[in-house]
């Protein structure tokens, strides 16, 4: 398992979490407010796992998995519980955050990336491929998004305004299961440097939490 030396002092999270992932290669992905709490120093030569909780640690806050590259940062859903995967150690591509066997869930989940995907591919601007994009949104009873807010920009300042226009009201088309986790955390990947979808397969990833 690889060690990598780290020396990041006791600091605001965010900051904390950008020379985490300079050191890393990770890209993380935190809600602004969680990012102005405090975070745990790290040093020494420790692996992505233990660097990670000792960050974390005490922060009430644990880091889940969207795919082998990219991490979530969200409040724990127990006490002390952090990451429990690392580079290597996680399954490469973490599908959804829902348990095993909620089909419903599951089926549902790609409602809302099928309606999302729509409607980005209705505007040059906002159309999938060549950005990352991280979401959270919430779903009233009749599928229609009620509140919703990004994660982490686009890279640009007006393409996320487009985003959040697309957002904004967004019908599923169908009422969630009652039992469905929200928000959902929807993650989409560029397909690669410069590279502009055709609205056909773009790289999805989604996770769900509670609140």
């Amino acid at each position: 398992m690889a060690r990598i030396e780290f020396d990041i002092s006791a600091q605001r999270l965010g900051d904390a979490i950008e020379a985490y992932s300079k050191a890393t290669g990770l890209d993380i992905l935190i809600d602004g407010e969680h990012a102005q709490r405090s975070s745990g120093a790290v040093r020494g030569a420790l692996t992505a796992m233990e660097a990670l909780e000792a960050m974390l640690a005490g922060t009430g806050l644990e880091a889940r998995y969207a795919n082998a590259g990219s991490v979530v940062i969200r409040a724990s859903r127990a006490p002390g519980v952090a990451a429990r995967a690392a580079q290597g150690e996680a399954p490469a591509v973490e599908e959804s955050g829902f348990s095993a066997g909620e089909a419903a869930h599951r089926i549902y989940a790609a409602q809302v990336q099928q309606a999302l995907r729509g409607g980005l591919c209705e505007s040059a601007q906002t159309r999938p491929g060549g950005y990352r994009l991280a979401l959270q949104l919430s779903l009233d009873a009749q599928g229609v998004v009620e509140r919703f807010r990004l994660l982490s920009t686009t890279g640009e300042a007006s393409r996320d305004a487009a985003v959040q226009r697309k957002v904004r009201g967004l019908a599923v088309g169908a009422p969630p299961p009652p039992s469905l986790p929200q928000p959902l955390v929807i993650l989409l990947l560029p397909e690669g440097p410069g590279a502009e979808s055709d609205c056909g397969d773009a790289a999805w990833r989604t996770t769900a939490r509670t609140p």
